[in-house]
């Protein structure tokens, strides 16, 4: 009969074995606990799948509770205003998708920003950055300023980086169509260094000039027109130096038929 003798070596080699296999159940019983975890928490962060005409936790309404809804039919009744304005005639030479005639050169543009006096305009000064407001760009507005026939010029800077002051931003400029091709730089129109987005002309008082609304990425800015040549910064008269924001695009419109222009400025 013999008897068999378990080695102190493969006594070691056993308990090493063991603790290795429980060591690595644990580990796999941890990742799948993390892995359920991570599941859970991603499924319920998961923005909910929005069909229109449903509703959603992550549409927001927002009520005005404090007055009664009046019914549809209380809703008062616009009255249609005459205007003496003739309609539009619509141009008989106007035929949308004809082709040029035979033999017709095709349309050609030629790039004449020199030759018009434009060239030396700068729409940013100094380094770019990964900001949002400085990759918008800026606007222009087009309007007869001086009310003398031709259509001026406004070119709205995109000012420069976030964190360059005010005083070393590029300046925006108006220039005065000379009636010949080319423009000249209206010296009556107040220096203009901001980080622009976009202009509109309107005349706002009906006092027969075009004023001038700019915006940008902190305020919006307007500018009365004088009928001299000059133009008055009237943002703090009109109030509108408490309304501080990304400002971007903006429209004059009325839209009430008061006869008096109303202003709509994109945020």
């Amino acid at each position: 009969m013999s008897v068999g003798v378990l080695l102190p070596e493969k006594i070691k080699s056993s308990r090493r074995m063991r603790r290795v296999a429980w060591t690595l159940s644990s580990l796999a019983a941890l990742l799948l606990i993390g892995a359920i975890v991570a599941w859970r928490i991603h499924k319920e962060n998961e923005p909910e799948e929005y069909i229109p005409g449903e509703a959603s936790k992550d549409v927001t309404s927002v009520l005005d509770h404090r007055t009664p809804a009046a019914p549809v039919s209380a809703a008062p009744k616009l009255q249609p205003v005459k205007s003496g304005i003739a309609p539009r005639v619509i141009d008989p030479l106007l035929k949308p998708g004809m082709n040029l005639p035979a033999g017709a050169p095709p349309p050609r543009f030629t790039d004449v920003t020199r030759l018009a006096g434009l060239g030396t305009f700068r729409q940013f000064q100094g380094s770019r950055t990964s900001q949002l407001p400085e990759d918008m760009g800026s606007g222009l507005a087009w309007g007869d300023s001086d009310n003398d026939g031709l259509e001026d010029l406004f070119v709205l800077s995109g000012g420069g980086s976030l964190d360059l002051p005010d005083s070393q931003l590029a300046p925006s400029v108006l220039y005065r169509n000379l009636g010949d091709g080319r423009y000249e730089r209206v010296p009556g129109f107040p220096e203009l260094r901001i980080r622009g987005m976009a202009a509109a002309w309107g005349d706002y008082d009906n006092d027969g000039y075009l004023d001038l609304v700019v915006t940008s990425y902190d305020r919006i800015h307007l500018f009365h027109n004088n009928g001299n040549g000059t133009f008055t910064d009237v943002t703090h008269k009109i109030g509108l130096d408490r309304y501080r924001g990304f400002w971007t695009g903006a429209t004059w419109g009325d839209y009430n038929r008061d006869g008096y222009l109303d202003l709509s400025v994109c945020g």
